[in-house]
């Protein structure tokens, strides 16, 4: 049975919870301060179609949630559209002072980062446990691999920056996007043999755990062209050519399938695996490709059983893949081990240290936002990196199946895309309108409604070019 998480209704479902939860806090945004300035709003709604649900408020407004809940907007009273008494003419948003509206335009995009900041803060004041990039393992070929930097390797900082995660190290390489220059490394080597058997220990038996050095951080530079400026489905730390390093863990059986072909050749939870098809296996990933490459054949496997040397032949089962290929499958469960202490970095922050380290993140993701639309429009990044409705549902499905903590920030990651995007000096958004207010300010007097109107189809036209080409990259990534 196809698990709730990967159905195509409960994509649906949390993409379209996304998007009306970041709807709502910008619109929100500009509602409450257009209440504060003293306009008249008319209609709040979130969605577009027939309502769901209106009602009208105490305050006069019309609050609706549309059938589609893909956009909003707040309607505000305006000389422009609606016939004013003398007694409304202060009401009117057009009739408020240059500087009242460009606080309510501002409000929306504004929230959104504001929003982001608290969300990221919440997430680092829960202390959500991150691991220390420590490398793995170095792919041939790679930048990493080209500037010489071995495996067992800590990134302690990367441009001067320091690194506490995986998280930090994928955000200094993207500061890069478009670059052909040197990104600098600063790595500290470990005792490798210790971090393996600090894994093997039982979690409620360890004792203090500390990572042990094995010299002095070294300096790396590693040179990249055009670094990450054509579209790829691997990340920054896969392209630069480093993988996570995990525990070695050995193919001691935890499960048994029933009827599958362990069972059937006798073996049982508890038993080690020593040995497959008469060469030695200490790590199980070795295991599993061994066994995937042998459908349907007998094999020979040595294995220990409460300290007893046994042997026995295991006919595999075979699995056909989508393309048609088969694999061996030998139906066991092994126990994985867990992280070592040493290696997993909890926060411990206050509320406000908290917070400030969610409005640092969004800080960050801004910069990183109009880089990357800078580096674009330059022709340095290509446009294939723009992604659009689908790919934004299947990350918003996938991060919801993650936990609460990762849709939490995707949550935030979009909500700072929608206020930096928003802000663009492009007609029909935010920022559009706020560059009018601007030359306003400068000019002393309103832009004409014919130019508004003209950058207006303008406007139109790039964000519907832009909608198209995201959806058209989608599509072809299908």
């Amino acid at each position: 049975m196809q698990p709730l998480t990967d159905s195509l209704l409960f994509t649906i479902v949390i993409t379209l919870l996304a998007i009306a939860i970041l709807i709502a806090v910008h619109e929100a945004g500009h509602f409450f301060v257009a209440r504060w300035c003293k306009v008249k709003v008319l209609r709040f709604a979130i969605g577009f179609g027939k309502p769901l649900w209106q009602r009208v408020g105490g305050d006069g407004t019309e609050y609706v949630l549309g059938t589609i809940p893909l956009g909003g907007y707040v309607r505000m009273l305006d000389s422009r559209n609606d016939a004013l008494t003398e007694q409304e003419r202060n009401l009117a948003f057009d009739q408020q002072s240059v500087y009242k509206r460009i606080a309510i335009v501002a409000a929306g995009p504004l929230v959104n980062l504001l929003f982001a900041a608290l969300l990221y803060g919440g997430v680092q004041y829960v202390g959500v446990p991150q691991l220390l990039p420590v490398i793995g393992q170095v792919m041939p070929g790679s930048p990493a691999a080209a500037a010489q930097i071995p495996a067992g390797q800590l990134i302690n900082a990367v441009d001067g920056v320091t690194t506490r995660s995986w998280q930090d190290v994928n955000i200094q390489l993207l500061r890069h996007m478009g670059e052909s220059n040197a990104i600098q490394i600063q790595l500290q080597a470990l005792d490798m043999s210790s971090l393996q058997a600090q894994a093997e220990q039982e979690p409620g038996q360890r004792g203090v755990q500390q990572l042990v050095s094995e010299s002095a951080p070294r300096h790396y530079s590693l040179v990249v062209k055009n670094w990450l400026s054509e579209v790829s489905d691997q990340s920054p730390i896969s392209q630069l050519g480093v993988a996570v390093w995990r525990p070695q863990v050995s193919v001691k059986l935890a499960k048994v399938a029933h009827g599958g072909a362990a069972q059937q050749a006798g073996l049982q939870p508890g038993d080690l695996i020593t040995h497959f098809n008469n060469e030695p296996v200490d790590k199980y990933a070795v295991f599993v490709n061994r066994v995937q490459e042998l459908p349907g054949q007998s094999v020979p496997v040595i294995y220990t059983r409460q300290g007893e040397v046994l042997q026995t032949a295991v006919r595999l089962q075979s699995k056909p893949l989508e393309d048609g290929r088969l694999i061996g499958v030998i139906g066991i469960e092994i126990a994985p081990l867990s992280w070592p202490d040493s290696l997993v970095v909890k926060p411990d922050l206050s509320i406000w240290q908290a917070l400030e380290g969610g409005v640092a993140q969004v800080g960050k993701m801004i910069s990183l936002t109009y880089n990357g639309i800078t580096r674009m429009l330059m022709g340095e990044v290509s446009i294939e990196h723009l992604s659009g409705p689908i790919s934004i549902a299947q990350v918003a499905s996938d991060s919801a199946a993650m936990g609460v903590v990762s849709f939490i920030t995707f949550l935030a990651y979009i909500s700072v895309s929608l206020g930096v995007l928003n802000l663009l000096p492009v007609p029909m958004l935010d920022g559009g309108h706020l560059l009018y207010y601007l030359v306003e300010l400068i000019t002393g007097r309103p832009v004409s409604d014919g130019v508004q109107q003209l950058g207006m189809r303008i406007g139109m036209a790039l964000v519907v070019g832009v909608m198209l080409i995201a959806l058209f990259n989608d599509i072809t990534r299908l």
